[in-house]
């Protein structure tokens, strides 16, 4: 529409600037309008700079036509297609994900060498339980050996000596029951002094008796009992050696000896008031402070070098 009013007003000034005479010598001429002609006539007047375009610069055929009753149609706008971008310029990192170098960041869960090794030795699997060794011949050896050495021991001179002293100790306590039955004066403060002077005496050869039979390390323990359980306790070293099997031979011939003498403490001098009485007497202790004073020594180690020689084998 422009362009029809753009060539009308050329027209137009080009009939108006024109002489009668020049139209009449070109008509004279040529006959008829040229392109020549149209191209000086129309000198300096715009033109669009792109011939497929309208002079507002839109494409021709895109406008919106007026329909019949004067509204615009409008159509739906054509979806612009997005540029695709280059993988090489401007890589999509969702798409393509980097790979991983396996030997820059090695998956230490795959790679053998990052994983430690179990040393079976130092962490065995606890669920698996090692069969255990059958040390029924081991314990049943020790106590026949045991057994057999208690027989050589109640030979012994010693072993003699501490029935004597055992012995003595019963008969005194005897004679304090019945005097104290019978008469509360002093016969029975002195029965009762004689039966705390031998009970002094007869704990000294039993701490004696296991001194110089002790053949053992120090740390060893004997009294678990000459049963199979309770003798599980003990490695298989110290069941075989010579010198548990001795000196647990003492201790299980004298203890059961033992019971007697140390109920005397809890049994009479708790309850019975005349010989209580006299255990207590600074008086009467001169009686026995020679044999309690030996009984103390050897609770700590310490015996008389003439009872060592004498019963040492």
């Amino acid at each position: 529409m422009k362009k029809l009013m753009v060539l009308t007003l050329v027209f137009m000034l080009a009939a108006c600037g024109s002489t009668p005479d020049k139209q009449q010598n070109d008509k004279e001429d040529n006959g008829s309008y040229t392109q020549d002609d149209l191209d000086k006539d129309t000198e300096g007047v715009y033109r669009p700079s792109d011939p497929g375009k309208d002079d507002d610069g839109v494409e021709k055929g895109t406008r919106d036509k007026p329909t019949r009753d004067g509204t615009v149609e409008n159509k739906p706008d054509d979806k612009k297609e997005e540029p695709k971008s280059d993988p090489k310029t401007n890589p999509d990192p969702k798409v393509e994900n980097p790979k991983e170098d396996p030997k820059k960041n090695p998956d230490p869960k795959r790679d053998p060498k990052t994983e430690p090794k179990e040393d079976p030795k130092k962490d065995p699997d606890p669920k698996v339980d090692e069969p255990k060794k059958d040390r029924t011949p081991v314990i049943t050896s020790f106590i026949s050996r045991v057994s057999s050495r208690m027989d050589e021991l109640e030979n012994s001179k010693l072993w003699k000596d501490f029935l004597k002293a055992k012995e003595k100790f019963d008969d005194r306590v005897d004679k304090g029951l019945e005097k104290s039955r019978d008469d509360k004066g002093k016969d029975a403060e002195a029965a009762w002094a004689n039966a705390i002077q031998s009970w002094y005496e007869v704990r000294y050869v039993y701490e004696l008796f296991l001194h110089v039979n002790w053949k053992a390390s120090k740390d060893f323990a004997p009294g678990a009992g000459l049963n199979f359980d309770d003798l599980q306790q003990y490695t298989d070293e110290e069941l075989n050696s010579a010198d548990c099997v001795h000196t647990y031979a003492a201790y299980e011939l004298a203890e059961p000896e033992m019971k007697e003498v140390r109920q005397f403490q809890t049994d009479i001098l708790k309850y019975d008031l005349v010989a209580g009485k006299v255990f207590t007497d600074a008086k009467q202790e001169k009686k026995w402070a020679d044999e309690k004073k030996k009984w103390q020594d050897a609770t700590e180690g310490k015996f008389d070098d003439k009872d060592i020689k004498k019963y040492r084998e």
